[in-house]
Formats: C-alpha cells, sequence, structure tokens
C-alpha cells in the first residue's frame, strides 16, 4: 500500500483559522505528548504572529510556549510558519533573523513559507539564507483564481521553484477555493514539472471541498497531506486527520499516523472549547459566495 504522510496543523493553523490564535500556553501544554505518539511527519508549532497576540492580548510571555512546550515533544519534528521576508507587516529583516535563530536553538529546523506572490526568486534567496540559520524550508505555490492563475502560470511557477532544490514544495489553497476538479489538474501538473520534489497538499475547508480535494491530490501521487485534529478542524481550518485517515484507509492507502493517540487531544480541546465559548470546527455546505469575497482561511476568524 501506499504510504501518506500526515502533517498536524492543530496548533498553529487549526487555532489561528478557528480561534483566532485564542488558546495560551496552559491550554495547549496538555495535548503535546498525546500528540508525540501519533507518529505525524511533523507538527506546526511556531511563527512571529504569536509576540503580537500572546503579550497584547494574552498577557503572557511568547517564549513560554516555545520553552515548555518543545520540552514535551520527543518524537516529532516540529514546525516555524514563516521566513525572513514574508508576512503582511514591515518587521525588521534582523528581527525575523533574531526570531529564527532563537526557534532554531530549541531544536525547530523546518519551516514553511510563502511569497504571495509565488516570487520563487525571493523565496530561493531566502531559503538559502534560513539553512543558514539552521531551518529547512518548504515553499509554498499557492492557489489563487484569477485570469493570471493558467494552467500555463502554474507550470512556470512549478518549474521556478523546482530549480532552487528545495526541501520540499507545498500546494497551497489558502482561501478554500479549490475543487476536486482543479486539484485533479493542478497536481497533475505540478508533479509534472517539479521532477522528485516531494509536493504537500494544504488546503482549507471554507468551500466545504477540502476533504475531497485532498484525496483527488493523493489520487494524483501527492503523499504528505496537512490535517487538523477536532475541534479545531473543518470550518475554515484544514480537514479532519480522522476523516482523512478513515477515507485514506478505505481507498487502500496507508496513513502514517497512530490514531488511538489522538482521542484525549480532542477530548482536551473540546473541552476547552466549551469553556471558553470557542467555536466548534465542523463540516462545510458548499458556497460559492466564497469565490466572490476569496477571505482566506486564516484571516476569517480574526475579522
Amino acid at each position: 500500500m501506499d504510504e501518506i504522510q500526515i502533517v498536524d496543523t492543530t496548533l498553529r493553523d487549526g487555532d489561528i483559522s478557528l480561534w483566532a490564535y485564542g488558546m495560551t500556553t496552559g491550554m495547549m501544554l496538555p495535548a503535546l505528548r498525546h500528540m508525540d505518539e501519533a507518529g505525524f511527519d511533523s507538527m506546526e508549532f511556531f511563527l512571529s504572529l504569536r509576540f503580537k497576540k500572546f503579550v497584547r492580548e494574552h498577557k503572557e510571555d511568547p517564549w513560554d510556549w516555545l520553552r515548555l512546550g518543545t520540552k514535551e515533544i520527543k518524537k516529532t519534528r516540529l514546525r516555524y510558519h514563516g521566513g525572513l521576508h514574508s508576512g503582511f507587516e514591515f518587521i525588521p529583516e534582523c528581527i525575523r533573523r533574531l526570531v529564527i535563530q532563537t526557534v532554531a536553538r530549541y531544536g525547530i529546523d523546518l519551516t514553511r513559507t510563502s511569497n504571495a506572490w509565488n516570487n520563487f526568486e525571493l523565496l530561493g534567496k531566502e531559503a538559502v539564507e534560513l539553512k543558514k540559520l539552521g531551518m529547512d524550508t518548504v515553499m509554498n505555490l499557492i492557489y489563487s483564481i484569477s485570469p493570471r492563475h493558467s494552467d500555463e502560470y502554474y507550470a512556470q511557477k512549478a518549474r521556478d521553484a523546482a530549480a532552487l532544490k528545495p526541501y520540499r514544495l507545498c500546494f497551497k489553497d489558502v482561501g478554500g477555493m479549490l475543487t476536486p476538479d482543479r486539484t485533479r489538474d493542478l497536481v497533475r501538473l505540478i508533479r509534472r514539472n517539479i521532477g522528485d520534489i516531494p509536493l504537500e497538499f494544504h488546503a482549507h475547508c471554507n468551500n466545504g471541498l477540502a476533504p475531497f480535494n485532498l484525496l483527488e491530490a493523493v489520487k494524483e501521487g501527492v503523499r504528505i497531506v496537512h490535517t487538523a485534529i477536532p475541534p479545531l478542524a473543518n470550518g475554515s481550518s484544514q480537514p479532519s486527520v480522522f476523516n482523512v485517515v478513515g477515507n485514506l484507509r478505505a481507498q487502500g492507502y496507508k496513513p502514517l499516523v497512530n490514531l488511538d493517540a489522538l482521542p484525549p487531544v480532542r477530548e482536551h480541546f473540546s473541552w476547552i472549547a466549551k469553556r471558553e465559548g470557542l467555536s466548534v470546527g465542523s463540516p462545510r455546505e458548499f458556497d460559492q459566495a466564497w469565490y466572490g469575497h476569496q477571505v482566506p482561511g486564516g484571516m476569517i476568524s480574526n475579522l
């Protein structure tokens, strides 16, 4: 059977997309030892947005999560999210560099980063700098819908990215706008243009189609997919690991994850949601209006 690796997004993208990064360090720590037993390829763990959110709203030292959280993880590779130049704010590069140096000292040696224009010339320079700081880089190839985002555009961008020989690429549907047909066509096209570079698949469930799109990506050869643990899955987050693993097994694949370790995580975060009055991610019906406003999953909760 074809083996499928699972990247967990619960504590980073799930928390941002559904709870506007609303969990404190104390809310997350009890889940870590269980998550570490699940056999994830890696777990999203830290990003620079934490400083603003934790200092301004949680009144908490943002470094506590890194200092205490990394002590709980013994088996799973942890991910930073971002790089030296990406982001929506003008933060001096020296500050970004210092953050990454500090994160790397705590053993986080992998990041996933984007350029909003899929400018791989800039991402390539950034990946070289990140490597010097101790980070492997997964480069996002971002999906969008516009007159310029044609098959030819994605074929060229895939070639541009592959020429840089990154650690991995990630086809990312940040707006939750892919359809199964479009996923099938573009994953096939991207894989044809990147050679043997591993390709990940990351999608938000905004339009209700991400669980289907993920399966189509796997059928086209993707072997690394992103999921989250309920109640921080679905909605505007990533598909549920329980749903994805069940569907992959039903189609004859072998997901490399131990689901038996995760019910305590689901129960813990469900308790947090109830106690704090936070929304529970649930599967969505298809919503054509999403293609009009195109608000990304990571922004809708904050708005």
